[in-house]
């Protein structure tokens, strides 16, 4: 819908939009030099700077000697404001002023001024406390996406950094920025990129993760495919490997894509000391993963199916402590494994201070009063303290660890090592199978793949990860080809 000739219309027609919202405002503005001259400006009250507001706009609308009273004149004499537009589209400037833009109405013109004026409220760049480093940047990303990309862009000062705006959301009008460098990234995966983003039909967009559940390549699979950081250096060092970015306004949380399943076990610490260090931890990493699902299932296959296998003095060990216990194995470590992930959830949901005592409380004194109790095995309740907490060492796969632990349990507990081992092999043929933005997230671990080695179990000295992945960057120069 496109604006009217005639002022009052055009009042009318924010107003109508705005009916029953006491936060905006329409303020008339009367000119010196021409005081037949009508303006008024629209804005909604809480989303901007009234301070910009009063001294880019009316004051020098009010005192400015226009010398034409034509909207473009208006636009270049009379706002101080350097980000403007003059917009013909209603609805368009409708969601401007929602957003925290202003708008000026002028005599009867069939067009606007919207100015951003955005002035809420935010927070500081603090380091995210879900992504602490021990050296390397403190600071993160917030909920205000000019503040973020600035974040960006002083990492990257280079003109081949493209940001390009979006919107989502038939209500909320989020927008969102797309970020990736011009002669890095494949071009293909940016126009891939833009097509799923393009089809996306929802009300609402409230964080990043509501983008990418809906454009991943899996939406049914339990396995993460898209990368997620809070930290402007993660940020900029993957659009610096050929990956493209997402940065939601109102989210502190940015989206990279395409994503690799190594990247899991990566942390910014990795890149901020020396490798041989850094490389301990990424393996301690990838063994905790692993075990983490492995070793309850190994456990209940061995003594229900294999307990020849145990040493003698294991066996006697673990048949002294299941003596007296009510419950099958099987049940022993549900029980226990129910018990571990509510603890977990509650510590999680409970101010720091709680949350650590309750975790104290639980981990130490419900688990030995239990076995004092017989209601369980100490044996288990090992097994089952030792999976939880290497679990948690890789924190956003621990849905992933839940679901394919619970499967190799049942499996082990039916059909021994055999199944255990056919589940395992099962989860590596789903990793091996699944994508992200068309890239395989296991090609630089597949052996057959020839690039990207420098950086995937181990991290190899700084001076040698010079060459990108071939499936993510179009520069030759930079993947060893030329």
């Amino acid at each position: 819908m496109n604006f009217f000739d005639s002022f009052d219309n055009n009042i009318k027609l924010f107003k109508d939009a705005f009916d029953r919202d006491d936060t905006f405002v329409i303020k008339h503005i009367k000119n010196e030099y021409n005081p037949h001259l009508k303006i008024a400006i629209a804005v909604v009250n809480c989303m901007v700077s009234n301070d910009v507001v009063d001294r880019d706009i009316i004051s020098p609308l009010s005192k400015m000697h226009f010398t034409q009273d034509n909207i473009e004149s208006i636009e270049k004499e009379g706002i101080f404001a350097h980000s403007t537009q003059i917009q013909t589209d209603a609805d368009a400037a409708i969601i401007s002023v929602a957003s925290g833009d202003c708008a000026v109405i002028v005599a009867d013109n069939a067009q606007v001024i919207t100015i951003d004026t955005k002035g809420m409220a935010q927070r500081g760049v603090d380091a995210p406390e879900s992504e602490m480093t021990i050296t390397g940047p403190s600071e993160g990303f917030n909920e205000n996406i000019m503040t973020n990309l600035s974040l960006v862009k002083r990492k990257i000062m280079s003109n081949n950094l493209k940001n390009e705006f979006m919107q989502a959301g038939t209500q909320s009008n989020s927008k969102f920025c797309v970020c990736y460098i011009d002669g890095i990234v494949r071009k293909e995966l940016v126009e891939e990129l833009k097509q799923r983003l393009a089809k996306i039909d929802t009300d609402y967009i409230g964080d990043t993760n509501y983008i990418a559940e809906i454009i991943r390549d899996n939406k049914s699979s339990f396995v993460k495919t898209y990368g997620k950081t809070s930290r402007p250096d993660v940020f900029a060092a993957k659009l610096m490997e050929g990956r493209i970015g997402i940065i939601l306004n109102g989210s502190p949380t940015a989206i990279t894509l395409p994503h690799l399943f190594i990247e899991n076990f990566q942390t910014p610490d990795d890149y901020y000391i020396n490798c041989y260090y850094a490389n301990i931890g990424r393996v301690l990493r990838l063994l905790g993963f692993y075990i983490s699902f492995l070793l309850p299932a190994v456990y209940i296959a061995a003594i229900m199916h294999h307990q020849s296998l145990l040493p003698p003095e294991w066996l006697y060990s673990i048949s002294v402590s299941q003596n007296g216990v009510p419950l099958t194995s099987v049940m022993e470590i549900v029980l226990l494994f129910a018990v571990f992930e509510v603890l977990r959830e509650t510590g999680a949901r409970m101010p720091s201070s709680i949350g650590l005592a309750l975790n104290v409380v639980g981990a130490i004194i419900l688990g030995q009063s239990a076995v004092e109790a017989k209601l369980v095995s100490a044996p288990m309740v090992i097994v089952v303290a030792f999976s939880g907490v290497m679990g948690l060492m890789v924190y956003d796969l621990k849905g992933t660890v839940f679901y394919v632990r619970a499967a190799l349990i049942v499996l082990g507990a039916c059909a021994g090592l055999p199944g255990v081992l056919m589940g395992f092999t099962l989860f590596l043929a789903l990793l091996y199978s699944m994508t992200s933005l068309g890239v395989p997230i296991m090609y630089v671990s597949s052996p057959l793949s020839v690039d990207g080695k420098n950086d995937t179990f181990l991290r190899a000295p700084i001076y040698k990860m010079n060459y990108r992945q071939s499936k993510f960057s179009e520069n030759l120069r930079r993947q060893g080809r030329v």
